[in-house]
């Protein structure tokens, strides 16, 4: 069983010459990233087309970046960061926010393609450049703990990861208020952390909140908050209260093959979880539908994002 972690890397800044600026905003907030999609691939190729490499560009390129992550296509995600970050060192703009946030994202891209190393040196990168531009730790800096905490997590550096994710909650509490989207981040993330740790008393009512303030903030039927019901249904199932682990599998399952590719990984595994579950009630035929699919899901989505890869096992601790 697979629980998830949210990414702080939600860092979209739309150049309105380039597109449609407030609508692509509202897509993207709203977790309409399909929809978002063929708008920032428009104005890539639109600027391709006219031969620019400007800041627009980069900031284009950025974002479409980070839906590709959002919508799982991470080797797209990769090459639109790089892209992006070498149009702004051609123009000098490497210490800016907006590099900032983009070496954030590649390094969570890094992450996720199991690249721990690079990872935490892109996003050592992202937390030295924000602290110089804000001159001390603010919710820039805390954008990129989160994600530096995700990959002590990965690694099993369980005390480093959850110091990262409650001084980035106290931050993100402090400055945004207990309902803020990306406080939820925070709390669902050292939720996850506290559950793999077997804590799971602790754990229950940081992930219930965590969806009820995405619910709240970002709408139901959101991706983060299928992944926030996906891992209630873990940690449900780890406690022995079956029904209400079912009930939020199918919660999860419903809001993803709504909001998500069909092979997107997020997908196949709350499906995984879901199977698991199944299993341990006796419903064996319910279980092997549910497992066959997420085993197809998985294959497509190893085909198009880790072929090629080496996965960096530094640290990682069984």
């Amino acid at each position: 069983m697979r629980t998830f972690a949210a990414c702080g890397a939600l860092a979209v800044a739309l150049a309105s010459a380039a597109v449609a600026a407030d609508h692509v905003q509202e897509l993207i907030a709203r977790g309409s990233f399909a929809a978002a999609l063929p708008l920032l691939e428009s104005a890539r190729e639109a600027a391709a087309l006219a031969g620019r490499h400007d800041h627009e560009v980069a900031t284009v390129l950025n974002n479409l970046g980070t839906v590709y992550d959002e919508l799982g296509r991470l080797r797209d995600a990769q090459s639109m960061f790089e892209r992006s970050l070498a149009i702004r060192r051609n123009l000098g703009e490497l210490e800016t926010r907006e590099a900032a946030s983009t070496v954030n994202n590649l390094g969570t891209i890094y992450m996720k393609l199991c690249l721990y190393s690079k990872a935490e040196e892109m996003l050592r990168q992202a937390v030295a450049l924000e602290e110089k531009l804000s001159g001390g730790d603010d919710l820039n800096v805390a954008r990129v703990w989160i994600n530096l905490g995700m990959v002590y997590q990965a690694e099993q550096r369980w005390d480093e990861a959850e110091e990262v994710f409650r001084k980035t909650l106290e931050i993100r509490e402090r400055e945004l208020g207990p309902s803020d989207r990306e406080v939820a981040i925070v709390l669902n993330n050292l939720g996850v952390l506290l559950q793999s740790r077997n804590r799971l008393e602790e754990a229950e009512p940081l992930l219930q909140r965590a969806v009820r303030v995405w619910e709240s903030a970002i709408g139901a039927v959101h991706p983060w908050v299928a992944a926030g019901f996906n891992n209630l249904g873990v940690l449900y199932t780890a406690l022995g209260r079956a029904a209400d682990a079912e009930a939020n599998f199918k919660k999860a399952l419903r809001i993803a093959a709504a909001a998500l590719p069909a092979n997107h990984p997020n997908l196949s595994s709350y499906m995984a979880s879901y199977a698991n579950l199944l299993r341990k009630l006796g419903r064996r035929d319910e279980a092997k539908r549910l497992e066959e699919s997420a085993a197809e899901s998985r294959e497509r989505y190893r085909r198009e994002n880790l072929l090629g890869y080496t996965i960096d096992a530094r640290r990682v601790r069984k």
